[in-house]
């Protein structure tokens, strides 16, 4: 067995054509890598409880890909440890269905371990359809930092610097590589010691903060976790969950109540105050603006805190 030898795990639901393209350009990436390392790269794809057709089109387009039939929606967390058990080599990568490799994607992404002795798991750019930047990582929750962002003071470049923002917005702060808090599920790669001292992902969370979550525990037990950005995908945010970004900052304050609770439980009480108020300050500033959609997201996350 190679050591560079590569899992690449992917969870789809409901998106085949979007799959479709993920692969293509996905065979395209392991092929290249192959070439250059000398390599194994297997391909896992859990099906989960797709009614679009996804699951007759993997089986007749790509038969090499080991494919995992739900016939429920297992969800992010438990649909990856799923996938984790079935993975076999040294390095693993979750990949979302509705993202893009370049072809020289992975081969960049192992070649990274191989020059950086300091890394154990790492993220790449993400960029939307456009090319415009998607942040994707960032510092760890805290309640501090979590204080800053409910009250919308992060928006504040100095406080969102000095407060080591878990969402930071300064571009610098994706401009090179560099060990962070946590980076988002969409592109993660990491050594299979992460996952056997670790473990997977708390499946108490559904969708959302699930990466974020992990990424708490794989820093507490000492692995490093770098972004990446000379390592870039495209992104289709959204797209497997309809492009409704509303539920995401639903399904984010749900992730946010479930991290305090498991990692900050001394706090917890103080940090649902603050969030409670926050959330009470937004529906009052966006009823005023005339955006009441706006308006009843926050009031719908007041019932999830």
């Amino acid at each position: 067995m190679n050591n560079l030898d590569l899992s690449v795990i992917i969870l789809s639901f409901n998106t085949k054509d979007i799959t479709r393209r993920c692969l293509i350009k996905l065979e395209q990436a392991k092929s290249y890598c192959e070439k250059r390392l000398g390599n194994k790269i297997e391909v896992i794809v859990l099906d989960n409880g797709s009614s679009d057709g996804s699951v007759g089109l993997i089986k007749s387009e790509y038969p090499r890909v080991k494919l995992i039939i739900s016939k429920e929606n297992l969800g992010f967390s438990k649909g990856n440890n799923v996938c984790l058990r079935q993975s076999k080599y040294p390095y693993i990568l979750l990949l979302n269905s509705d993202v893009y490799v370049e072809e020289e994607s992975l081969y960049k992404a192992l070649a990274y371990f191989r020059v950086n002795l300091n890394c154990d798991s790492l993220g790449a750019r993400l960029n939307y359809a456009s090319g415009e930047l998607q942040p994707s990582c960032g510092n760890l929750p805290t309640p501090l930092n979590i204080f800053f962002w409910i009250f919308g003071l992060s928006l504040i470049p100095f406080i969102n610097r000095l407060a080591a923002s878990f969402h930071p917005r300064d571009r610098k702060f994706f401009s090179k590589a560099h060990q962070v808090g946590w980076v988002m599920g969409a592109f993660f790669m990491l050594k299979r010691e992460i996952y056997s001292k670790v473990g997977g992902f708390d499946e108490n969370l559904f969708m959302h903060m699930e990466e974020v979550e992990w990424c708490k525990r794989i820093k507490d037990a000492k692995f490093k976790i770098w972004y990446v950005p000379r390592i870039e995908v495209v992104h289709l945010h959204g797209a497997s969950t309809s492009f409704d970004l509303s539920s995401s900052f639903i399904n984010e304050l749900k992730g946010i109540k479930f991290y305090l609770k498991k990692h900050y439980r001394t706090f917890y009480w103080l940090v649902k105050l603050f969030l409670i108020i926050g959330l009470l300050l937004r529906i009052i500033a966006f009823s005023v603006l005339g955006k009441t959609k706006r308006a009843r997201v926050y009031l719908e996350g007041l019932k999830v805190i």
